[in-house]
């Protein structure tokens, strides 16, 4: 929750154990815990000076670059808890009281990710490619298409609306078990994994639709996934579908979302 005051907040990244914070974060240690903080001036951080930033495009990158380096320092050092971006606390006594209060959650979370980290990954669609594919390979498809080739053209141009609509009903039908598919299989590869909501087009900056965006947890250093993910993408390759890997990452899909975030003011 963002603050709207003035004066000085911390602003924290997020919980690692005590004494294993990279070089040069600032840290609040509580017992076992340390949290990686920064102190910022409600005339940045107050929850109306946000509201406006928020609008600001090359702040707000500024600052979520910032946040995700902290964090991936943090990575490299030892287990972290990531927090939500614009996780803030009006003073340190409110922060030392959630690090007490959530302490033991928090060590459980700890131990829990030690030693693991988040791979992303992202499967798209070139759906020009795959309609070619299903029409080749669907029947009722190449039907219509015997069909179109023998009527006149009136009945020739219902025929190719419903061939185009049967070829992407089939193509739709497809993208969804390949991503299931694809999902399943990574996640056996994985400790754990998580399938995200799809991005758009503006969001994802591909041409290619986005079928499968998936986080996945597993030991640092194991390459189970990745040759998964190669097999995946060798196999559904002649549908037009391509796979994007991304990381290593602190864990963010998984930890409790509430963390950092119901007792920040």
């Amino acid at each position: 929750m963002i603050v709207q005051a003035s004066g000085v907040a911390w602003y924290v990244y997020g919980v690692v154990e005590a004494g294993t914070a990279p070089p040069g974060v600032e840290t609040l240690t509580v017992g076992p815990l340390a949290a990686l903080v920064n102190r910022v001036g409600l005339d940045e951080f107050g929850e109306e000076a946000v509201r406006e930033r928020l609008e600001d495009a090359a702040w707000l990158e500024e600052k979520v670059r910032a946040h995700e380096g902290v964090l991936e320092a943090a990575l490299s050092t030892g287990a972290v808890v990531p927090f939500r971006f614009l996780t803030i606390y009006r003073d340190e006594d409110e922060l030392r009281g959630f690090l007490a209060m959530r302490g033991a959650e928090l060590r459980s979370v700890l131990d829990h990710v030690r030693g693991k980290v988040e791979i992303g990954v992202k499967a798209y669609a070139d759906t020009a490619a795959l309609e070619r594919e299903v029409a080749g390979r669907s029947a009722a498809v190449a039907e219509l298409d015997a069909q179109i080739a023998l009527a006149q053209s009136g009945r020739a141009y219902l025929l190719q609306r419903r061939r185009d609509e049967a070829a992407r009903a089939e193509s739709a039908r497809l993208v969804a078990e390949i991503a299931r598919d694809s999902h399943a299989r990574l996640l056996a590869a994985a400790d754990e994994g998580a399938a995200n909501p799809l991005q758009p087009r503006e969001l994802s900056g591909r041409e290619e639709q986005m079928v499968l965006n998936g986080a996945y947890l597993v030991p640092v250093g194991d390459d189970g996934l990745a040759r998964e993910l190669g097999a995946l993408a060798e196999h559904y390759a002649p549908l037009g579908i391509s796979f994007e890997q991304t990381g290593p990452w602190p864990p963010y899909n998984f930890v409790p979302r509430d963390l950092g975030v119901d007792d920040a003011a």
